[in-house]
C-alpha cells in the first residue's frame, strides 16, 4: 500500500520538473548579445488629409534577451488624400471664406532618424503546426529624433487658373488633374523633432532570421496659420499669424518587416 501511494507523488514531482523545464528555460532563441539588422514597410490604418507609406531600416544591439536599443531611418512617401484634393478645389470658388484658417495635420513626413528602446517582457510560443512552434516576442518600443516635412496648402492658391472649377495648376486639360506637371499651391517645408512609439511581435525563424509585426505611432508637433485673408495671399503677400495652439499629429502605421541577427 504504501509503494502505491508513493509512486503517483514521484509521477506527479517528475511532471512538475518537466513542466519546469518547458515553460521556464526551453527558450530556442536567446537575442542578448547580438546585432541585428532590419527592414520594414508602414502602411496607414487612418487617413484624413494624408497619407504616409513608411520605408524604413534599423540597427539594433541587443544588450539582454528583453531589452535592446535600437536606431531607424527611412523615407515616407507621402501624398495628399481624395479628401484634401476635393476641398482644394471647392474652396477658390466660396466668397464665405475670403478670411479663413489653414487646416490643421497637412504636414507631411519625409525623412526621418530616431533612436530608442526596445523592452520585450514577453517571450512565448504559438503551435501553428504539430511539429512547427512559432517563438516570438512581444514587446514596446519608445524613442525620439529628428524629420523633415514638407506642406501643401489646400487652401492659399498664389495663381488662380480657373476660380469657379478650382484649378490651381498648369494642367493641359480641364478634366485631368494629372497632366498638370505644375501647381501654384503654397508650399512650406521644415525640420522638426518627432517621437515614435510601438508594441508588437517578433516571430523567430530558424535562429537568425524574424518577422516583425508592430502597431507604430509617429507623433510631431503641428504648425499652421490663422486669420488668412486670400485678397493679400493672392497677391502674394504674407498674411495670417501662427495658431496658438496648434497641437500635436499622430501618423498611425501597420508595420510589417523582416530581422536578422548576427
Amino acid at each position: 500500500m504504501a509503494v502505491s501511494l508513493a509512486a503517483p507523488i514521484s509521477a506527479a514531482q517528475d511532471d512538475e520538473n518537466v513542466l519546469d523545464n518547458v515553460v521556464v528555460r526551453n527558450r530556442l532563441y536567446e537575442p542578448g548579445g547580438n546585432l541585428e539588422v532590419s527592414f520594414g514597410v508602414g502602411l496607414p490604418l487612418q487617413t484624413h488629409l494624408t497619407a504616409h507609406y513608411v520605408f524604413n531600416a534599423g540597427v539594433a544591439y541587443n544588450l539582454f534577451d528583453t531589452f535592446a536599443v535600437e536606431a531607424r531611418a527611412g523615407y515616407a512617401a507621402s501624398r495628399h488624400t481624395g479628401l484634401a484634393r476635393s476641398i482644394s478645389e471647392s474652396f477658390l470658388n466660396r466668397e464665405d471664406k475670403r478670411v479663413t484658417d489653414e487646416l490643421e495635420d497637412l504636414w507631411q513626413m519625409n525623412l526621418h532618424g530616431v533612436a530608442g528602446v526596445r523592452w520585450a517582457p514577453i517571450y512565448g510560443k504559438l503551435s501553428l503546426l504539430s511539429d512547427l512552434p512559432a517563438h516570438f516576442q512581444a514587446y514596446v518600443w519608445a524613442g525620439g529624433g529628428l524629420a523633415s516635412f514638407q506642406r501643401n496648402s489646400v487652401i492659399q492658391c498664389t495663381q488662380v487658373v480657373n476660380r469657379q472649377l478650382g484649378i490651381c495648376d498648369n494642367r493641359t486639360s480641364v478634366d485631368d488633374r494629372g497632366s498638370a506637371s505644375q501647381n501654384y499651391w503654397v508650399k512650406e517645408s521644415r525640420v522638426a523633432p518627432v517621437v515614435s512609439a510601438a508594441v508588437g511581435f517578433r516571430f523567430f525563424i530558424l535562429e537568425r532570421h524574424g518577422v516583425r509585426l508592430e502597431l507604430r505611432d509617429w507623433v510631431f508637433r503641428d504648425n499652421y496659420r490663422v486669420n488668412l485673408v486670400r485678397d493679400a495671399w493672392e497677391a502674394g503677400e504674407a498674411t495670417g499669424e501662427p495658431a496658438r495652439s496648434p497641437g500635436l499629429t499622430h501618423l498611425v502605421q501597420f508595420d510589417l518587416g523582416y530581422t536578422f541577427s548576427f
